[in-house]
Order: C-alpha cells, then structure tokens, then sequence
C-alpha cells in the first residue's frame, strides 16, 4: 500500500449508522444495518458479489437514494456531522452507467456542470475543466464535442471528469474503470491517485487488484446487505481471502475460476460446425455529427482491413482501445449501422442489414454495451421470452433455467429496470441466448460481474459455441479472450481532416430571438383577414427560410446544404398534415366553403412553419443561459428545463436503440399488414416510454450528484449576448405582422 497522502482542509469524514434501505417492490432489503466510518482523506474499495447493494450504498452516502426511488429507509448517513448534500459539491458521484447521467449537450458544458452550481466564477472554470479532462486522457476532445458521440469509455472518462472539476471532499466512484482498456484504466486510476490525492474515496470494482496499492480500508458487503469484513486490505485478504473467493470476489492470486458447462439445448436453426453464418468484408463506417448551428461533421470511426468470418462452433474477440470502434464493428455486423464501403452478408448472401426482423431474430443475439437500451419488457422472466414468443418458440422452462445458472431466477418478476447494472447485463445475456440463435454479439459481456456470475456469463457463450452457435464479443477482458478461438485487434483509425459543412446564418442567433421568431409569426396568423393575406404571409416566412438556412457568409461552400432542406421538410410534415385536416374539417363542415377551408389551413401553416425553421437551433445549454441571465429567471428550474429539452432532443437516438433492440428480437413491421405497424408503434412507443423514465431518474441523480439541488447562488460557465444577428431576425419576423396590418388598413 503506498504511503498515505495527507488530507487536505476539506477532506470529509462520514459516519454511517444502522443504515437500512429496502426499495419499493423488494420483499428484503438490499441495505441491512450498515455502520461504517470514514477518516479525512481515505481511499476505501468497496466489494462484494454483483447485486449485493454496492451501487446503492454510494447512493446513500451521496444523500441520494431517495431522489427519485421510494422505500423504506432508517438510520443515518452524515458527511462531516452533516446530511450529504448540504455543503453543494462536497460530494462527487460517478454513476455505474455514466451514459445515462451525462446532463449537458458538450463536452465542455458537461464537465463544467458542477461548477456552475458551487458558485465557481466563469472565468476561473475553463482552467478546472481543462485539468479535469486532462486527468482522465480527454484533452484531445474539443470543448464543444457533443456527448452523445463519445464511445461507451469516453463517457465513463467524461463522468470522472466532471466529479474531478468538483474537487469534492468526498469522491464516489461506482466502477470507474470498468468498460477500459487497460492503457486507459490506468490513466483513470493515476486521476484517482493523484488527482484526488487526499480526498475521501469510495471505490466500488470487482477486478480490485489495481487498486489494492492504493486503498487504506477493504469494506465487502456480503449478498445479505450487510458488511462482512472491514479493514486494511492486506490482512482481509489474509485472514478471509478464500473465503471471499468462494463467495464471489476476485482475490488477487486466485486462479480464474473455470466456466460453467451450461445445457442450452439445441439451436433453433441447427448448422454443421465450420459453416460461414456471415461474412463481413473489410469495413470503412464514418459517423455523422450534427451541430445546433446547422454545422455537420463526418469522421471516420472504424477501419478493418481483412474481412471477418463469423462461423458456427467457433468464438472471436474484438479487443482494442477505447474509443477505437469495437462497437461499432459489432453494430455493423448486426446490420443496425450501414458501413460506408463493405458489406456484411449471410451464407445465402442478402446483406444483414436488409433481412426482415423475423430472418434476424434466429440469427442473431444481441447483447449492447449499455444493457439497459435493450430492456423491452415488464418482468425479467418476459424479459427472457420476449423473442422465442415473437418467434413462436418460447420455451419457459429453459427461460428459468437461464434465470436460475444466472443467479436471477428470485427476481423473475421484478422490473428489469432496477436491477443493478450487473444483473442488467447478465439479464441481457440471458435474453440473447434463450431462443438459440445461430450466432450471439456480446458487447461487454462480462463487466460488472463477480467470479460466480462471470463463470456463467462465460460459460454460457462458450456453451453456446459447443452447441454449434457462433459467439463474436467485443471486450477488456484478460481472463475472457484466452477462452475464444480467434482474437481480432481493433485499432483507432488513422486521424484524418473531418469533412465538415459550413454554418447556417440563423446559427449566429440566440435562443431567445429564435423563439422570437418563431412566435411572433403566430400573431400574424390570427389576424390574418382571409388566405390571400397568409399566403404572402407564407410567402415572407419561406424568404426569411432561404435567408435563414443558407451558408453564413465567408464560408465558402456553396449557398446551403441541402440536408438542412430534408430536415425541415421532416419537420414541416406533421403541420402540413395538420393543415389538410383541419382546411377539410372546415370545408366539410362550413358550407363547402373553399375561402374558409384554405384560410383555416394557411393560418396553421403560418404557426407552424416559423417554429419548424428556427426551433431546431436552440441548443438546450444556450437556452438556459439566456432564461437565466438576460431575463433573470430563477436558475435552477431554467437548468432543469435545458437538461430536459436535451433528453427530447435524443429521443431520435434512444428511439432508434429501441428500434435496434425490437428488430434483433424478431419484432419488425410489415406495412403490408397494418395491426404489425400499429402493434410495432405501440410496443416502441412503451419501450421509449420506459428509456425515458428511467433516463429521467438517472438523469435526476447525476444532476444532484454535481450539486444541482442546492439552494446557493449559481453562476454560469457561458455568457448569453445578444447579438446584432438577435436584433436583425427579431426584425425580419416583424415583417409578417406588418404584411397583416396594411392589409386590414
């Protein structure tokens, strides 16, 4: 262990006592009668096997566990002789699913969050970003990269950072290094060491041998809830070592324990071993990134050079950096992400990409890296059935006895959505296999598991492999990638100019003039005198749209970009429809009066259409700036409004995980048969329903866990001007106003 680093001034101490916490809907509580105590400036690794409450006792000495869950809470968490949470930013969280709680648009503003609720001066926060994001290895990154371009272990990293630029007294950290290569794992752990030196530290890993060198106290909780052993690491491991390796834990010089010889029973499409189930040519996949401002830039994300075979009987491993396209290549194999050269085509040689949802359900099984995007159901148990019902082979006993080699079968009727993040994955898993699918994508299979739970995971896909199934997984796994027949190195493409487009001119306005633009239109429309009038009136808002949406000056490419037009027609579509419907309602139920009908059609038009022009570059971030600063509304409920406008802004992405999920698990739509489309929408529709809900609550405890609940004074990390670009569009909206009023003169 090495030697202790003196605590600063506002290192915490925490006491807890008799703390015990049992959720609403869990017969037993997952927390029972824990007392443990702090010193200033401790580094303190917390485990125990997966599911036995780690991620929900750094909730609690967070002061978090009531945000947005309920239950049945006694006893008390104290951080310095206070409630956590009281001193804003004393208390640093990063989430054991980071994706999920990233609360701002870029990466800057994100890790800057924090900041902005302590009280920290503007200018004094781009050198504590810029620090932060060089601790974890993100300096690269620029400032205004959106967060929902980041691999899985660039969120991880993005997450650390923003607890980092906190300096908090007390730093919560539910598996940091989890979803990393070792390169960067080990930068995350020398962020920690030195970074954080002095502050009081909980860790919570499951691969704890990095960090024994580092940790004062090793606190384990057994699978009752309760602490079992609390002390120096070196003599827990002495005295208790076998024993904790029996129950779970990954003692260091522990042999890797063997993988479960599972019976999965046959596949649902038998094949020879040896057969080409697919086949995937060398690959080029660029990834767009749309900007606010009508800016996009395309870069390139994964380049394979050999082709890959995906045969029955046989396992591959993607391994690789972060962030170098190990998801990405496994997307693309399962068709959901289109490569911009290459194919990936099945033995009859159709493209995988183009196969119906119910050709896929047998083929393939999949198991993302964030486990939670692929919960479709309201049980755990339907959870499993979901594909072998849609498929018409459900087969409930194998389904419990997946549940049962898993260690899930007590919690089949739980929702799977509060599961902890392992149990998530080993569910997922689970779900992947039970219908035997010729081959299985696993995306991070193992992370978050305890010896016992990743000897089934394990055994599973290998079992899998026997039964003439082919197993492909991307992982960082050490003990996993010596078990698979063929081991494929993913490098991070060579970097390369981005191939970008130019702003548009309304980029160059602010929110509140966007809004302005788009409202003040609305007058127009109701006093409009008849449809001649809204039809000039249309005729002025589709000039302001050619001024609006074409290149800002200097840019040099050309007048517009022509995906800016697709967009806003997509955009447009909905009122278009709207005002068809509401022109012949009127003319049916008018007299047939044709005048009236298109009056009341171009009046909706005229509503509509400003909004869907200008609407679209409101960034979130710069909305709550100007809410906040220029019309001095209170801040924190403006914060709460562009955090949450953001998540609505990603409901396309989290629509099309949903997407991804149904068609992998056999439910597709038929536009031939009309119940499949609106059974499809429906069933997507509740899929959203349950992403958004618990998107919301982990959103909920990432923005607390940065200090967002607190009452104190907030400051901003962005100023919010007002530009002559502000005046000029405030102006132009003007105008169709004043085409109604000479015309009512």
């Amino acid at each position: 262990m090495s030697a202790r680093t003196p605590p600063p001034a506002g290192a915490a101490a925490v006491a807890v006592r008799g703390l015990t916490w049992r959720p609403a809907g869990r017969r037993e509580p997952v927390l029972r009668e824990i007392d443990l105590t702090l010193v200033e400036g401790e580094r303190a690794l917390l485990v125990g096997p997966s599911g036995s409450g780690k991620s929900t006792l750094l909730r609690a000495l967070a002061g978090l566990l009531l945000t947005v869950d309920s239950g049945d809470l006694s006893g008390s968490v104290t951080v310095d002789g206070r409630e956590p949470g009281r001193r804003p930013g004393a208390v640093g969280l990063v989430l054991q699913e980071p994706g999920s709680g990233t609360v701002a648009a870029t990466v800057g503003r994100d890790v800057a969050f924090g900041l902005e609720n302590v009280g920290l001066p503007a200018d004094a926060m781009p050198a504590r970003v810029d620090a932060a994001l060089t601790a974890v290895g993100l300096d690269h990154l620029e400032r205004d990269t959106p967060t929902g371009a980041l691999s899985g272990g660039q969120t991880q990293r993005l997450a650390l950072a923003g607890a980092l630029a906190l300096r908090p007294s007390l730093l919560l950290l539910d598996e940091p290094t989890a979803m990393l290569d070792e390169a960067s794992a080990a930068t995350v752990r020398d962020a920690v060491v030195h970074g954080a030196a002095g502050l009081t530290t909980v860790i919570v890993e499951h691969r704890i041998e990095p960090w024994l060198d580092h940790a004062e106290r090793l606190v384990v909780l057994g699978r009752d809830g309760r602490i079992q052993h609390d002390g120096p690491p070196a003599q827990v491991l002495a005295q208790h070592g076998d024993e904790l390796a029996a129950d779970g834990i990954w003692v260091p010089g522990v042999p890797t324990p063997q993988p479960l010889d599972i019976d999965l029973g046959p596949l649902a499409r038998p094949v020879e071993a040896g057969v080409e189930l697919l086949t995937c040519e060398p690959l080029r996949v660029e990834r767009r990134r749309n900007h606010l401002d009508g800016s996009s830039e395309v870069a390139t994300v994964l380049v394979t050079d050999v082709p890959l075979a995906v045969t029955s009987g046989r396992s591959t491993a993607l391994v690789g950096p972060s962030g170098g396209g190990k998801s990405t290549w496994l997307a693309a194999i399962a068709g959901l992400i289109p490569p911009s050269s290459g194919r990936v085509v099945g033995a009859d040689g159709r493209e995988v990409g183009e196969l119906p949802a119910t050709d896929v359900a047998p083929l393939l099984g999949w198991v993302p890296q964030w486990s939670s995007s692929a919960l479709l159901s309201r049980t755990v148990l339907d959870e499993v059935l979901l594909t072998g019902r849609t498929l018409g082979a459900a087969d409930e006993g194998r389904a419990r006895h997946l549940l049962e080699v898993l260690g899930l079968a007590h919690l089949e009727r739980a929702d799977p959505q509060t599961l902890s993040g392992g149990e998530q994955r080993r569910l997922a898993v689970a779900a992947a296999l039970a219908h035997g699918p010729s081959a299985v994508l696993a995306d991070e299979p193992t992370v978050g598991q305890d010896r016992g739970t990743w000897a089934a995971v394990t055994g599973l896909l290998l079992s899998h492999r026997a039964r003439g199934g082919a197993v492909v997984t991307a992982t960082h796994d050490p003990d996993l990638v010596p078990l698979v027949d063929e081991v494929r190195h993913v490098r991070t493409p060579p970097s390369e100019p981005q191939r970008s487009t130019p702003r548009a001119v309304l980029s160059a306005c602010g929110p509140l003039s966007l809004f302005a633009a788009a409202a003040v239109p609305m007058l127009a429309a109701v006093l409009s005198p008849g449809w001649r009038v809204s039809l000039v009136v249309l005729a002025v808002i589709a000039l302001g749209a050619l001024v609006g949406l074409s290149n800002r000056p200097g840019s040099g490419a050309g007048w517009t970009v022509a995906g800016r037009w697709r967009g806003l027609a997509i955009r447009l579509l909905p009122g278009l429809v709207g005002g068809l419907s509401v022109g012949w309602s009127t003319w049916l139920l008018g007299s047939h009066d044709v005048e009236t009908a298109l009056s009341a059609a171009l009046r909706l038009l005229v509503i509509v259409a400003p909004s869907a022009i200008t609407l679209a570059f409101i960034d979130p971030d710069d909305l709550a700036d100007h809410l906040g600063q220029r019309l001095r509304l209170p801040a924190r409920p403006v914060v709460a409004l562009g955090a949450a406008l953001q998540r609505v802004q990603s409901f396309g992405a989290a629509w099309t995980e949903v997407g991804w999920a149904r068609h992998l698990r056999g439910q597709g739509v038929t536009w031939r048969e009309p119940r499949s489309v609106i059974g499809y929408l429906w069933a997507s529709t509740f899929g959203m329903l349950l992403r958004s809900l618990g998107s919301a609550a982990t959103l909920a405890v990432a923005m607390d866990a940065r200090g967002f609940a607190s009452g104190g004074r907030r400051t901003w990390a962005e100023p919010a001007p007002w530009r002559l670009a502000d005046t000029l569009v405030v102006l132009a909206s003007l105008v169709t106003v004043l085409v109604v009023a000479i015309a009512r003169l």
